[in-house]
């Protein structure tokens, strides 16, 4: 007999019905005895993400993996071997999340699933008693980042990052320090783009093609430089406008109708601006592909991509600060590991309120896109601008 597949709609039940688990009932995580203390962490979502997110946590000693869990059969074969490769025992699998998240023998979560299953996974994890490590957005409304702010305020022993790895990199963690420090003056602008000919880009069943699943790239992908946008300028922009264009893949994904090319500039209250364009139909030539992200100030520049801080007066020597790849994955991973081994609280490298910002962010844009206008944080937020 074939393997029973887990649609959309059943791992949604499942998770759903995780909601009735008493968090009584199971055992707490035991992963604060040190940091020779192995965690035990299982893994919820063996795609393109979680497989990269399993290759890291594999290097990172004192890591145990005893299940993987994804609706695709495949997927969960994927995870089997790889851990069994790295560390010689194969780990069990199921299709359920329900089934993991209430194991007593797991410290610890990480979760990489499509957008619309981000609340109620890390949601269940919290309320079981389960570290989590939630891949970003946190979520995709304002009110469900709320919903999971108050649940972990409810269980303050347990860990809960979100995937923002560039907070964890050295280039941006020094980048955003000497920017917020006045290194580059008054700050101007700053320009980004991220542009690819990968397109249609669409995640397994679809899933990143579809609005109500991925948010659309302005929220599943682009968070990530909203993130960085609101680190460097301590909070998220005032007013945004931009433009879109939808159907572009229509005859490889009828139905689609997320956003595949786009751009956006933003604007905060200090008048400092940032201008971002993202798009999958760039021609597959180095002319058009690749990402940036540049800071504009009064006394030089930051290229985030290389790390090249270039300052107006020639007199100072330009900079390369962190040169090289940063595998921001590997280091993300190994500050939720040192959280969940820590004897006391550690803050974690972006903070729940920073993560709704990135999603506050993501909507803002959104909406300025799709209706082609200037669009203001408290239409967002549904907050009412004084007269």
């Amino acid at each position: 007999m074939p393997p029973i597949s887990l649609n959309r709609r059943r791992f949604l039940g499942c998770s759903a019905a995780s909601l009735a688990l008493s968090p009584g009932a199971l055992a707490p995580p035991t992963a604060g005895g040190g940091p020779d203390h192995p965690v035990r962490v299982g893994l919820i979502g063996v795609g393109n993400r979680g497989t990269n997110l399993l290759r890291s946590l594999l290097e990172l000693p004192g890591t145990v993996v005893p299940v993987v869990c994804d609706p695709e059969p495949r997927h969960r074969a994927r995870g089997q071997g790889i851990v069994e490769k790295a560390r010689g025992q194969r780990p069990e699998a199921v299709e359920d999340p329900r089934r993991l998240i209430e194991r007593n023998d797991l410290d610890a979560v990480i979760a990489a699933v499509p957008c619309d299953l981000h609340e109620s996974i890390a949601g269940d994890a919290v309320r079981a008693g389960k570290h989590v490590y939630a891949e970003k957005p946190l979520a995709l409304t304002i009110a469900g980042c709320d919903r999971l702010i108050a649940e972990s305020a409810k269980a303050p022993g347990v860990v809960v990052h979100v995937g923002f790895q560039r907070r964890s990199n050295p280039r941006f963690q020094d980048g955003v320090g000497r920017i917020r420090n006045g290194e580059l003056g008054a700050l101007i602008e700053a320009r980004g783009s991220w542009t690819s000919s990968n397109g249609p880009l669409t995640g397994h069943d679809g899933w990143l093609g579809r609005r109500d699943r991925s948010g659309d790239f302005m929220v599943e992908q682009a968070v990530h430089i909203w993130d960085v946008l609101n680190w460097l300028h301590g909070g998220p922009p005032v007013r945004a406008s931009g433009w879109g264009l939808r159907g572009l893949f229509e005859r490889e994904q009828p139905g689609r109708d997320v956003t595949d090319h786009y751009a956006v500039d933003l604007a905060w209250a200090d008048g400092f601006r940032a201008s971002f364009s993202q798009s999958y139909v760039a021609p597959a030539d180095d002319n058009f592909t690749g990402s940036h992200l540049r800071v504009l100030g009064v006394e030089g520049g930051l290229d985030f991509g290389s790390g090249a801080l270039t300052f107006r007066d020639r007199r100072k020597a330009r900079q390369t600060i962190h040169p090289g790849s940063q595998n921001d994955t590997r280091l993300a991973l190994e500050a939720f590991l040192a959280a969940v081994r820590a004897e006391t609280p550690t803050p974690p490298p972006i903070s729940l309120a920073e993560a709704r910002a990135a999603t506050l962010t993501g909507l803002l844009v959104r909406k300025a896109v799709d209706e082609a206008r200037l669009v203001t944080i408290d239409e967002i937020t549904g907050r009412s601008t004084p007269a």
